[in-house]
């Protein structure tokens, strides 16, 4: 059989295997990463009983248990993929409060558990400092896909995962370099050793990742618009970003690859959702997030595959040196979480982190495939000598076997102990109300499935009655009454949260070139405001932060003055365009949010807290329909162009959506919807051009571009 086909009968098998250790995983009886190394650790210790009884099928494994491609190519191959979706899965805007934390984490930590392990175990062992400090970079690297799956089947708090999942981004990064410097330290390249050196190159693998992955993804953010009615096309842009990117910062520039691309993935991450319809972007974040899974899945089990033969050189003392390990790699994390991170509080850096998610970070530091995988680039490197490999390389290698068999079997106790995934009273009750909420859709969707099939009423109402009491099996019973359990302001600070997080997720529907990407990020970033703001300050922050959109800018100030004095209008229409379409849009999703007040959250906080809340609307309406007069009465002619333009731009993405289902249902043929899709289009090429500013002119066309 040719290398060929033992490769692609190999591919075929890793993707069987990892199918069925996915079934097995979501079972819940083990964690999927645990499982990948269990079966890992089989294939890999039973090769050579294999190659004895199946010499053919030891010949198609060979390509698994041993490649013959460096270790550091996995690296290249699995890294870029899997830290571009995290990025671009990433939720930025709930992030940044907790930026100081997840720096400490994702940085500091990685220096003291360097420095830690690598001072510990030089005492014990008697190896040489360096290679003592390079085992710790090499452990000091978390791997959140094996704890965040835990995590969420327990109900932590979002804030867990998000303070593990940003560390997960950029330590990574910190270790590698680490590694770097050490590896030439140790090679006795002296212009790449030292502390000195170390701190140059680490900042400027640093900067240098950032600038690179800045500029790109801000790059593919100016394209995404050009590619919004092509899904296809946009995930092919997407896909094209990882690779290029992390071999020009590494190997070109010389900086880090990884933080080149995370960059990427959280710019396009906070941007991309304006310049694609919702649909899309929800069509490109589950296109990466297969990609990831696979990828993280196939290299974690190649890596696992290959620690037996790591393992094989272990004796009784490296079992004490691994202990050692294991204990320094706790106190080290402990230091940070509860020595350090306290300090940011203080200084009102970040908010305070309770005792509880510490505990559960601090045993929750699982390490996984990045660490495997350096592991064996150490033990492959011919830079070291031989003795110092083995030590490095078994001794990672079994520490991310005890961190996954110990640490991460009894984190679900762990967690349960601290409590985490035990809700409060409050949140009980809110639970329930909203479990209410859904049973009372499900019982009309069922009224109407019934009359549709002209279904007999009792059986209707006998099914109705037996999804209510299984829906109240599960809810569990509820003491509370929503009046008792939860205070006024409480009801109030999760309606103003509710509605302020509604609202971010309505705008980016107002994209495809309507509304222009400028309008809808100024939009996304208020209403990110209006949430930071709506819990901490409830009300009165609510509404200051959604006054600030509707206050006249600067910029605006200026456009009249010149407009007026040096009969510069071009820049006048741009303005007056922007607040237009800002207030426009701003109305519309207003309404949608009174009839979702209405409809969906009046059982959630009660009757009294949704009239308050529809008060708190009608207020921001009315302060938007003044500005909208406040325009018109001061610019009638170029508002009534602008409106124009609006509404015949909806009329023609309207147009051609209809037009495109009447083609995919041969309700008309391919080339008459051709032929009116060309004449839609051009009528909207002509009309995507805001109108200039002519006081006695209004339908004039030369101007400003959308934007």
């Amino acid at each position: 059989m040719s290398i060929v086909a033992n490769s692609l009968l190999v591919a075929g098998f890793l993707l069987a295997v990892i199918a069925a250790i996915q079934v097995v995983a979501a079972k819940g009886w083990l964690p999927e990463s645990s499982l990948l190394a269990i079966v890992g650790l089989v294939l890999g210790a039973s090769y050579v009983v294999i190659g004895e009884t199946a010499p053919e099928l030891a010949e198609s494994l060979y390509l698994v248990v041993r490649p013959e491609v460096p270790a550091e190519a996995y690296l290249w191959i699995f890294l870029p993929p899997l830290l571009f979706q995290a990025a671009m899965t990433a939720d930025v805007r709930n992030m940044m409060p907790d930026a100081a934390p997840i720096l400490l984490l994702a940085v500091v930590a990685v220096f003291v558990a360097t420095g830690l392990i690598g001072w510990s175990l030089a005492a014990v062992s008697g190896h040489a400092i360096a290679i003592c400090l390079l085992l710790g970079a090499i452990v000091a690297t978390t791997d959140p896909s094996a704890v965040i799956g835990i995590f969420r089947d327990l109900g932590a708090p979002a804030r867990l995962n998000r303070l593990v999942e940003g560390e997960s981004l950029l330590n990574d990064a910190a270790a590698i370099a680490i590694v770097g410097v050490l590896i030439s330290a140790i090679s006795g390249d002296p212009a790449n050793a030292g502390m000195g050196a170390a701190a140059r190159m680490l900042g400027f693998s640093f900067s240098g990742g950032i600038l690179c992955g800045y500029a790109v993804g801000r790059g593919v953010v100016l394209l995404l618009p050009y590619v919004n009615r092509l899904p296809v096309a946009a995930a092919t842009l997407t896909l094209a970003i990882p690779y290029p990117l992390y071999i020009a910062a590494d190997q070109m520039l010389h900086a880090s690859g990884v933080i080149a691309v995370v960059t990427a993935g959280l710019v396009i991450s906070a941007l991309g959702p304006t310049r694609l319809t919702p649909r899309n972007w929800t069509h490109l974040n589950v296109i990466w997030r297969q990609i990831a899974v696979l990828a993280g899945a196939v290299v974690f089990l190649l890596a696992a595959v290959q620690v037996p033969d790591l393992l094989s050189a272990m004796d009784g003392r490296d079992i004490l040196y691994l202990a050692v390990v294991v204990v320094a790699a706790l106190v080290a994390r402990a230091v940070v979480m509860f020595g350090m991170l306290p300090f940011l509080n203080w200084a009102k850096l970040s908010r305070p982190v309770e005792n509880g998610f510490k505990f559960a970070i601090v045993w929750g530091g699982l390490r996984g495939a990045v660490t495997l995988v350096l592991a064996l680039a150490i033990a492959e490197n011919p830079a070291l000598a031989e003795a110092d490999r083995r030590f490095v390389g078994a001794l990672a290698a079994a520490f991310v076997l005890v961190s996954l068999f110990v640490n991460g079997l009894s984190l679900r106790f762990v967690i349960a102990r601290l409590g985490l995934s035990t809700l409060s009273r409050q949140q009980q009750v809110l639970q329930r109300q909203a479990v209410l909420l859904s049973a009372a859709e499900v019982e009309t969707a069922i009224a109407e499935l019934a009359d549709d099939f002209q279904l007999p009423a009792d059986v209707a109402k006998a099914v109705q009655q037996e999804y209510q009491a299984d829906v109240a099996v599960g809810a569990g019973a509820d003491p509370f009454v929503l009046d008792e359990a939860l205070t006024e302001r409480e009801r109030l600070s999760i309606g103003l949260v509710t509605l302020a997080t509604r609202e971010h997720a309505l705008i980016p529907e107002y994209g495809s070139g309507v509304i222009s990407v400028h309008n809808l990020d100024a939009m996304m970033r208020n209403t990110s405001q209006m949430i930071d703001a709506a819990r901490q300050e409830g009300r009165v922050g609510y509404n200051r932060a959604a006054k600030m959109i509707l206050v006249r800018s600067t910029g605006d100030r200026i456009a009249h003055v010149l407009a007026a004095r040096l009969h510069m209008r071009w820049l006048l229409a741009r303005t007056l365009a922007d607040r237009f379409e800002l207030i426009i849009c701003r109305r519309t999703v207003l309404e949608r949010l009174l009839d979702y007040n209405e409809k969906s959250l009046k059982r959630l906080i009660g009757e009294r807290m949704t009239a308050v809340l529809e008060g708190i609307l009608r207020a921001r309406l009315a302060a938007v329909d003044e500005a909208l007069s406040e325009l018109r009465s001061e610019h009638a002619d170029y508002t009534r162009a602008l409106e124009r333009r609006l509404l015949l731009l909806f009329a023609l993405r309207r147009g051609t959506a209809i037009i495109e289902s009447m083609k995919a249902e041969s309700v008309i043929s391919a080339e008459i919807a051709i032929k009116i899709a060309a004449t839609l289009e051009a009528a909207w090429e002509a009309n995507i051009r805001r109108p200039a500013f002519h006081r006695n002119d209004p339908a004039g066309t030369e101007g400003a571009p959308a934007g």
